[in-house]
């Protein structure tokens, strides 16, 4: 048996009389439970958040919240800077680009090789055309002895008669003799009009094979190139466009996009030129095409640039933009959300946007106003600022597993 002296010292309590009258046990196993209550609540927390960072949000939509704000309306068109005194090198016959000059850009010398055209299909006209010029030649020649041969006929045939008295040879005989010498030398001007037809022929050929060296007609800036090696073309097909001058540097775009005022000469632009993309040229509205009625194409805008960078050249690509004036306290939506359709179906007939109302898409129709290129000015009954518009799907194949409302 257990001595109660001995385990009264081996089993110690822990805790003092003096901290069992204060209650400090108690309050220490209490911090305990609640340190352990603590680490499992910020656990949970963690892996809830976790889940929701992997799985992503219950809708399957992105969505945005429609603002009330400004917006300073711009229209972006993409071009090529051109020079002045630009002039077009055409093709000059059909066939295939076997060499091109390595240029892009740049100056060109006046008679500066460009390109090279396979010219196989002139090569065989020429061959055709010298043959035919050495028939019409052999031709020419066996009217001419034709024609002398009844020009001698008919001058022995006169001789005759007149010493004859006009008894012999009788009337038909000259009158034969006469129509023989008249029918040869027809036939020897026809002759002489196959060769020059021929001769002509073949120069024009041989002209048309010379264009197989397609040169710079004049010195300047090289700043369109068509042409690639390869290529397939045909007779006067634009090749090369060459610039005279650098002042003035223009660019001329395609308005597309018709805002609600008309843009008229004198608006300022600028031009960001895409190996320059932060030094934008300032450009001027100098001039709009517009096509005769009934309009089809869009205008198209010539912009100056008015004091263009050094380094600016011919045939560099560039972007227009352009500022209209300002809109005030508008509804604005994302562009995408324009984009946005649940289901794939036919074209739209209506503007129209989707709202997440109690997460399911709710379809409203709008009328567009004007975009920055991000936002977009929208006109509707039944929408407010704050509303959630769909943007995307989060999932890009519900995009076709889904159907619209």
């Amino acid at each position: 048996m257990t001595d109660p002296v001995t385990a009264a010292v081996t089993e110690e309590d822990p805790h003092s009389p003096v901290d069992t009258l204060l209650g400090a046990a108690p309050r220490r196993v209490l911090r305990h439970w609640l340190s352990l209550l603590v680490l499992a609540l910020a656990a949970l927390g963690a892996l809830a958040f976790f889940v929701r960072f992997v799985n992503g949000e219950d809708t399957p939509y992105y969505s945005a919240p429609v603002e009330r704000g400004d917006l300073v309306p711009l229209i972006s068109e993409r071009g090529q800077i051109r020079g002045a005194g630009e002039v077009t090198v055409f093709a000059s016959l059909p066939g295939r680009i076997v060499w091109v000059s390595g240029k892009t850009d740049g100056a060109v010398e006046r008679g500066e090789l460009l390109a090279r055209i396979d010219a196989g299909e002139v090569q065989s006209a020429l061959a055709v055309d010298r043959s035919q010029l050495t028939a019409a030649r052999a031709a020419l020649a066996a009217a001419q002895v034709s024609a002398q041969e009844t020009a001698a006929r008919l001058a022995r045939f006169e001789s005759v008669w007149r010493r004859s008295g006009g008894r012999a040879p009788s009337l038909n005989e000259m009158e034969h003799a006469r129509a023989e010498a008249r029918r040869a030398a027809i036939t020897v001007e026809a002759a002489r009009a196959d060769v020059e037809t021929a001769r002509l022929q073949l120069r024009e050929d041989e002209a048309r094979r010379a264009g197989s060296e397609v040169r710079a007609p004049i010195a300047g800036m090289l700043s369109m190139r068509h042409a690639r090696p390869g290529q397939a073309v045909t007779e006067h097909q634009p090749l090369f466009t060459i610039a005279a001058g650098l002042a003035p540097l223009t660019m001329e775009v395609p308005l597309a996009v018709q805002p609600a005022e008309p843009i008229r000469a004198g608006t300022p632009a600028q031009v960001r030129v895409d190996s320059l993309p932060d030094a934008p040229q300032a450009a001027t509205l100098t001039l709009l095409r517009v096509s005769p009625p009934p309009q089809v194409a869009p205008p198209r805008a010539v912009f100056t640039i008015e004091h263009p960078d050094p380094q600016v050249r011919p045939g560099m690509p560039a972007t227009v933009e352009i500022e209209l004036p300002a809109r005030r306290n508008v509804l604005l939506v994302p562009d995408a959300a324009l984009a946005f359709e649940p289901a794939p179906g036919p074209g739209r007939r209506r503007d129209r946007i989707y709202v997440l109302d109690d997460g399911e898409p709710r379809r409203v129709y709008v009328t567009v106003g004007a975009s920055d290129g991000k936002r977009t000015e929208v006109f509707a009954n039944g929408l407010a600022p704050g509303d959630p518009v769909i943007t995307g799907w989060r999932d890009a194949t519900n995009g076709t597993a889904r159907s619209g409302p």
